[in-house]
């Protein structure tokens, strides 16, 4: 395959890449921007890529100087798209030494021996496609990683082709061996054909494999609270359950009359209260969820049962102090629970049922306490979160 057609194809599935990439941007609103650069970037991979299939018939700054200026800058584009994903943004001073450099770039370049000119353009696509596998591989939190470690493998690759290039072309042109330059032309024109392809698959599969992510967390997040959801709650308790553990179940006393006397957006703003207090008291490592309408369960892996009871009452406490201090609400707000401990490998719909059947007793014998197996007890009145907890 000559070099001449291998400069056609990718220019092709260059193309294809900008346009595909501006026709995804529609369904990535959180990511348009992202995906605009990276388009931006694969057109003007097309435009400096066109320019050195004429370069025989243009002047030599058009041929070279501005090709290369393309051809960079498209490289630099997609690496400006990407770096949001990491929560990084490509440094201001680094764009004004860019620009700044541009115009130097145009005035030495075209003067440059061609082994010389490819040796540097090389260095800086190698720069640029390294620094984008470097971020994907030692700064993006692991929650894409199978897309990551193609973003790494794509660019990397790409990156390492281009650095190798920057010792080998001056070298082969020094010792005259001009054959050898042309098959090294043609090899990275080939893997820079695969490249076209590959790339855009990458990128995109980014910002796809985002979308699922949140559509996923979304549809397992409650929209009121923040918490999990009743459906997270079942998926993630099943695998925390093969340790003993505390499993919790509440219910907000008398929610519906604040409803009724005090509209929804006070029962609304009760909830949310409630969540961010047992959220806050519980630890990093258990797992609280609203499952109902004004119930909530919790499960705390290696707990032990006083462990979970001065945790309910420290957040008794906070819930009365903080539902008066954030509400227009007069009265205490209280909840009931039941508290059910399992063994290393117990039933988890077991488990819930007891817990259910134990909140049910803390209801009917008054509520605003918690029942236990064989132990009750009303929530302790405390005076600071010190003696509560």
């Amino acid at each position: 395959m000559s070099l001449s057609t291998l400069y056609a194809i990718g220019l092709g599935t260059l193309t294809m890449a900008a346009a595909m990439t501006l026709w995804e941007r529609r369904f990535h609103a959180g990511r348009s921007q992202a995906l605009t650069f990276w388009a931006g970037g694969f057109a003007s991979l097309v435009v400096g890529c066109a320019l050195l299939i004429l370069r025989d018939t243009l002047p030599r700054l058009v041929g070279f100087g501005f090709a290369n200026l393309f051809i960079i800058g498209g490289y630099v584009l997609l690496l400006a798209g990407s770096l949001p994903f990491a929560g990084l943004r490509l440094p201001r001073f680094l764009v004004g030494f860019l620009l700044a450099l541009a115009p130097v770039w145009l005035v030495i370049g075209p003067t440059l021996p061609d082994a010389t000119w490819h040796a540097l353009s090389g260095l800086l696509v190698a720069l640029c496609c390294l620094a984008l596998a470097l971020v994907f591989a030692k700064f993006r939190p692991a929650a894409a990683v199978r897309t990551d470690r193609l973003v790494v493998t794509v660019f990397g690759l790409h990156g390492l082709v281009y650095l190798l290039r920057v010792p080998v072309i001056p070298l082969l042109a020094w010792q005259g061996r001009e054959a050898a330059l042309d098959l090294a032309a043609l090899i990275t024109m080939f893997e820079g054909v695969l490249f076209s392809m590959a790339a855009p698959m990458a990128l995109l599969s980014l910002a796809r494999e985002e979308n699922r992510v949140e559509l996923q967390h979304a549809s397992e997040t409650d929209f009121l609270t923040g918490l999990d959801n009743r459906r997270a709650f079942f998926a993630k308790a099943e695998a925390m359950v093969q340790a003993p553990a505390q499993l919790v179940l509440f219910d907000l006393d008398h929610f519906k009359s604040i409803n009724d006397r005090h509209g929804h957006e006070t029962g609304d703003e009760v909830l949310r209260i409630f969540a961010r207090v047992a959220k806050e008291r519980f630890g990093a490592d258990d797992l609280v969820a609203r499952v109902g309408g004004e119930e909530f369960a919790a499960l705390l892996p290696g707990a032990g049962p006083d462990d979970a009871i001065s945790a309910l009452n420290a957040i008794a406490w906070r819930l009365r102090r903080e539902a008066r201090a954030g509400t227009r609400l007069t009265q205490d707000v209280t909840f009931s629970a039941g508290l059910a401990s399992l063994p290393a490998g117990a039933s988890l719909t077991a488990g819930l049922n007891m817990a259910d059947r134990l909140l049910y007793q803390a209801k009917t014998k008054g509520r605003n306490r918690i029942e236990r197996e064989a132990a009750s007890s009303s929530f302790a009145p405390a005076d600071t979160e010190t003696s509560a907890a």
